[in-house]
């Protein structure tokens, strides 16, 4: 399969959803998340269902990653569920297995990557980002809706992937066998060791810069796959046996995953789910800081 196949494979454009829409089994979920700002916690989770209220793509269902979507026994944001509680919420929105889902944000292409992935993960082979999001569909002047949809039950079954969750385990084990790359997609501020820290400041000893505003363009879509391509070399990612991606709480890390995808790269790359939130916490796991 040639690398543009799988672009077009997972990537879509407004114009493109919008023909998609018109041909039936497509389901459509915004999945916005806000981070706000918070002294003690560095942030905290706001749900874009109120977004979503105000303006969705017609027909869109709303899916709320934090509060429907992640495993809330964890210690930690975000956390896989189970593939039992994935089948049983995201077929309660109406999505069957022969469906394709199309999956957005109003606010930021990272919540959407990460629910491709977790789509991935359950082994869901149909299923495209957005790009631009919400604003690249009003961009191209299509209409929105306030309207909330009520969709009936699909019927879904999951295959579950676990090996593209990656462990604390998967990274010290690559990293001392030399043949993982592990990415850090937080900023390179962050990088460095500056604020806001999800514990101990700084990164993953021995993983490399790849934040993950270098692989959008400035109204948030993705680079064309040359210059994906590029960002990856750079880093060593496109030369490695595998990679691992991570950042706070496994969000911004489906960035560089996604990208790697784009490129045919699916395989071999995985995402560290906990991220900082546990490796920070953790004394007894490596960490670099040039403060």
């Amino acid at each position: 399969m040639q690398v543009l196949d799988y672009r077009s494979r997972y990537l879509l454009s407004a114009g493109q959803l919008e023909k998609l829409r018109a041909q039936g089994h497509v389901k459509v979920f915004d999945c916005a998340t806000h981070l706000v700002s918070d002294p003690d916690k560095g942030y905290a989770v706001k749900s874009g269902r109120s977004d979503y209220e105000k303006s969705h793509i017609p027909g869109a269902q709303f899916i709320d990653l934090q509060e429907e979507l992640s495993d809330q026994a964890s210690p930690y944001r975000f956390t896989m569920p189970s593939a039992d509680e994935f089948a049983q919420l995201v077929a309660s929105k109406g999505l069957s297995n022969a469906d394709t889902a199309v999956v957005y944000a109003s606010n930021h292409p990272m919540w959407a990557c990460r629910l491709w992935w977790m789509f991935r993960v359950f082994g869901h082979d149909r299923v495209k980002v957005l790009d631009g999001g919400l604003s690249g569909w009003l961009g191209q002047g299509y209409e929105v809706s306030s309207q909330g949809s009520v969709a009936s039950a699909g019927s879904y079954s999951v295959h579950d992937s676990a090996a593209r969750v990656a462990q604390a385990e998967d990274i010290l084990d690559g990293l001392a066998q030399g043949n993982a790359c592990v990415l850090n997609a937080l900023s390179e501020k962050q990088h460095r060791g500056e604020g806001p820290h999800y514990g101990r400041p700084g990164r993953i000893t021995g993983s490399k810069s790849a934040s993950w505003d270098k692989f959008l363009d400035r109204d948030q879509t993705f680079l064309e796959n040359s210059e994906l391509e590029n960002v990856l070399a750079d880093v060593g990612a496109l030369q490695a046996e595998k990679v691992i991606t991570y950042c706070g709480g496994g969000i911004a890390a489906s960035i560089p995953l996604f990208a790697m995808a784009l490129l045919g790269k699916e395989e071999q790359v995985s995402l560290y789910d906990n991220s900082l939130s546990e490796w920070a916490n953790n004394a007894d796991l490596p960490m670099t800081s040039d403060l």
